[in-house]
């Protein structure tokens, strides 16, 4: 897979040169290949020029010149009128290699820009995939998809479409003027009066549209971000018959998109309509003014017939050039979109091996541990906690209490620069060691269980390559769901759907432990992160049972609500407001008072 190596980018200019690498050559050849096509298009007006006057008409050409040339190489003007086949074939051939290098020119622009969006998209999903919990915090989903597609093609065809053709454009910009000025030096200053008009305007709407193009492309990632919400939520919004609130709420932010959308048009619409009024100006005044010296003598009837052509193709790229200005302004918000996510600071994830770790009592220590998400407001306060290896430990306490926090800590998933106090693992700090190796040290159930598009199978031996059809049976009979998959026509090969819909919650939770079991032979650490709540007691007692009983070499980490759950735990933890309100037994702690006792009489009916 491509990679960024987590390269830092200073600038537009910077990013695009990392973007090209792979297709730049492809671009190189199309801009090659685009200028060829602006020759060929260039040649046919003075072949038909030529006939015109000097082989039809009475003109004679003057020596030296390109008619002259030109009749040299057909055999003199006596030899064309007799054998007129000589330079309609010979339009004809310039037509069929201006085709075939407009071919080879669209083929070698289609390379270069699926290169280029193929590396573009490479990178970013790399990229993406190793940014930090706390960045995805601060982003909304649908708006990082709308930067990883629409804002991606938008680069592709200004790079495809308008930069690739601007060598085209320049050249026949310059040949048209000098061929055109050879031909009448007044008609052509009145027609290249208007390039720096056009030029001008269109430098006029790049900021305007920059400015419009960046409004509706963010609304359109909200707009994206309310869709992808309710794909992933119907459930929710149909369970509260929120239908007609969340059907509105889109609504109004469409209309807003809708509203700024219809901005950026009538703008586009004002630029193209300027552009249309000063090419039809430039073409009727030229043509006009190129009659009257037709008439009186000052051009021949072949020279004007070529004057126009090359008027004509003069008044196309000019205004491409305005184009190209105009486009180059959504180019560069695009650009700007896309740097957001690639200059995010990803988290070093790398291959290396675990080093070598002390086999001792001591597997976690947490000594004077807090954090805090918002500064000055502490979600975990002075924490201090010591796991020994094969210990099976319970943490119980109220919502917001940091219980899930706590094992973000454990496993380097939040935001290291807000993590106070020391952090060890294996007698070392949990910072010395490489993070992805270092995760794979533990194994764990999310406070609420994600799956993948796929068969419970697939979803099961998620963590594991080598993983065996046995192994994945074995786990997914530890977790209790067997007795649900037997139920189903294809067993563990049952496609599951998009986050599980198909599966129950309860069942959901057993296919993620699962896979949380299938990953025990590797792990150190099996978190288990309320991942019962969801089952009946008697399927949490028997679970609990045979975790207890087949992995008892296993360290554990049970975090739960009810006190069922963990009270056949080594120790139990209470956390009360981010600190340890009380440590011990299930037996030690219901003896005296305090959160923990009040909480199983609660729970008892006490």
């Amino acid at each position: 897979m491509e990679k960024n190596d987590n390269k830092r980018f200073t600038g537009k200019t910077s990013y695009i040169r990392y973007a090209l690498k792979g297709s730049f050559g492809f671009f190189i050849a199309s801009m090659m290949l685009s200028a060829a096509i602006a020759l060929f298009d260039l040649i046919n007006p003075r072949i038909v020029s030529c006939v015109v006057d000097n082989v039809l008409g009475s003109e004679t050409a003057a020596e030296g010149s390109f008619n002259a040339l030109l009749l040299n190489f057909f055999g003199g003007a006596a030899n064309v009128r007799e054998k007129l086949w000589i330079p309609a074939l010979a339009v004809a051939v310039v037509a069929l290699a201006g085709a075939a290098v407009r071919y080879g020119q669209g083929i070698t622009n289609s390379l270069g820009a699926e290169r280029l969006v193929k590396r573009i998209r490479n990178t970013l999903f790399a990229h993406t995939d190793r940014l930090p919990m706390s960045w995805y915090g601060k982003n909304q989903t649908g708006d990082i998809l709308q930067r990883c597609t629409s804002d991606v093609e938008t680069v592709k065809n200004f790079v495809s479409v308008q930069l690739t053709s601007f060598a085209r454009i320049v050249l026949l910009v310059v040949i048209s003027v000098v061929f055109m000025a050879g031909i009448n030096g007044t008609l052509t200053l009145v027609a290249a009066a208007f390039i720096p008009v056009i030029v001008g305007y269109s430098a006029y709407f790049h900021g305007k549209i920059g400015e419009t193009f960046m409004k509706a492309d963010t609304e359109e990632g909200i707009v994206s971000s309310i869709v992808q919400e309710n794909l992933t939520g119907i459930r929710v919004v149909r369970a509260f018959g929120k239908e007609a609130y969340e059907c509105d709420r889109f609504i109004s932010r469409n209309r807003d998109y809708t509203a700024l959308w219809i901005k950026f048009m009538k703008l586009m619409s004002a630029f193209w309509s300027i552009g249309d009024l000063m090419s039809g100006l430039q073409v009727m005044i030229v043509a006009v003014m190129g009659a009257v010296f037709c008439v009186n003598k000052g051009m021949t009837a072949g020279n004007y017939i070529a004057f126009i052509s090359y008027n004509a193709m003069l008044a196309w790229p000019v205004r491409e050039l305005g184009r190209t200005i105009a486009e180059l302004s959504r180019a560069g918000v695009a650009i700007d979109r896309i740097m957001y996510v690639m200059n995010a600071v990803p988290e070093e994830i790398n291959d290396e091996k675990m080093p070598d770790v002390q086999n001792n009592g001591q597997l976690i220590s947490l000594e004077d541990v807090s954090y805090s998400y918002t500064d000055g407001i502490d979600v975990l306060k002075n924490i201090n906690m010591h796991i020994r290896r094969g210990e099976k430990l319970g943490i119980i306490g109220g919502t917001g209490s940091g219980k899930s926090t706590l094992t973000d800590i454990l496993m380097r998933t939040c935001d290291p620069e807000r993590v106070r106090g020391k952090v060890t693992f294996c007698g070392r700090e949990a910072g010395e060691y490489p993070l992805a190796a270092y995760r794979r040290r533990f194994a764990r159930v999310l406070q609420e269980p994600f799956l993948f598009s796929g068969t419970i199978s697939y979803n099961i031996g998620i963590a594991s390559e080598d993983i065996t059809p046995e192994q994945i049976e074995r786990a997914a009979e530890d977790a209790a769901l067997m007795t649900a998959v037997d139920k189903f026509t294809n067993g563990l090969e049952t496609f599951v759907g998009e986050r599980g819909v198909t599966l129950s919650g309860g069942q959901k939770q057993r296919c993620a432990l699962a896979a949380c079991l299938a990953n025990a032979a590797t792990a150190d650490v099996l978190i288990l992160d309320d991942s019962f709540s969801a089952l009946d007691a008697e399927t949490d007692s028997r679970i609990r049972n045979t975790l207890f009983t087949n992995y008892p070499d296993t360290t554990m980490i049970i975090i739960a609500h009810r006190i069922t759950t963990i009270a056949g735990c080594d120790r139990i933890y209470v956390l009360d407001k981010g600190s340890i309100a009380a440590e011990g037994t299930h037996a030690e702690l219901i003896s005296r008072e305090g959160i923990y006792k009040e909480i199983y009489e609660l729970q008892q009916g006490k």
